[in-house]
């Protein structure tokens, strides 16, 4: 079977389960999931952090669980403080993946700083992501919003990359992306967007749509960060568990990003109740 067909078998099994999970499950059926997700994720980041072991990967993943579940018992002041800092993080990274790439890939790795990071980053993206379905009044809408919105720049991009793509975005780090491609994925989810602000009945239907192509690039930056560890560790796939897809950080690596910011931007603009 060809990597595409396995792909879409995938994404056909897995789509309405998501789409079920985030709009209609009970909250401790999708505080199981999102912890599974974030467990397997975190399992596989101990391998790009060159953790051998596998009883050492589940140690870590273990720990990165009980952070991201002990996040959700903390003030609202203080998980805003937390969103801004991670919105500062995002905005360096892309900063350094713009001008410094080289310098990225040549810097020697070190597995504890590897460790904190995956740490610090798998816990904001869980508690952002049940954060922003409980906190808001049609808070499962504005999660299913953002992956809606990711998955949509995602498949703009990858059209119009093969379409148009003549320029790359980051040659040093992900050759297959390109800059037309990335402006397919920006148009198609601004007029996402632009329908979205009339459902939500946002505060600024203009900065709505600012925040969500902003959301759109950080995310971008987020799958670039996360191909930079794999390049990194010199593989492919963060994990095999998912046909065609290779691991769940390969799939979540947008969320990583996009989910905290959109998050923390939310908090910080009061956009939707």
């Amino acid at each position: 079977m060809s990597s595409l067909m396995q792909r879409l078998l995938t994404a056909a099994v897995l789509v309405p389960i998501v789409v079920w999970v985030v709009l209609y499950s009970p909250e401790f059926i999708f505080l199981f999931v999102l912890s599974l997700i974030v467990f397997i994720g975190a399992y596989e980041w101990s391998g790009l952090a060159e953790v051998e072991n596998s009883y050492h990967k589940f140690i870590v993943a273990g720990f990165i669980l009980a952070v991201s579940n002990g996040l959700l018992l903390i003030d609202a002041e203080l998980l805003t403080y937390l969103m801004l800092l991670s919105l500062v993080f995002w905005l360096l990274v892309i900063v350094f993946i713009v001008f410094m790439p080289a310098y990225l890939l040549a810097v020697k790795r070190q597995r504890m700083v590897m460790l904190v990071l995956g740490s610090v980053l798998l816990s904001l993206t869980f508690v952002s992501l049940f954060q922003l379905r409980h906190a808001f009044t049609h808070g499962a809408d504005l999660l299913m919003y953002l992956l809606l919105l990711i998955w949509i720049a995602d498949s703009g991009a990858y059209f119009a990359g093969r379409t148009l793509g003549r320029n790359k975005l980051s040659a040093v780090i992900s050759p297959g992306k390109s800059i037309e491609g990335v402006v397919g994925g920006l148009l198609t989810c601004l007029l996402f967007a632009v329908l979205a602000a009339g459902y939500f009945e946002v505060a600024s239907i203009i900065g709505f749509i600012f925040l969500s192509l902003f959301v759109v690039i950080v995310s971008v930056y987020g799958d670039l960060f996360e191909s930079l560890l794999k390049r990194r560790a010199a593989v492919k796939d963060s994990g095999h568990i998912l046909p065609g897809h290779g691991g769940v950080l390969d799939r979540i690596d947008s969320l990583i990003a996009a989910g905290p910011v959109f998050y923390g931007c939310l908090l910080l603009t009061e956009m939707v109740a």
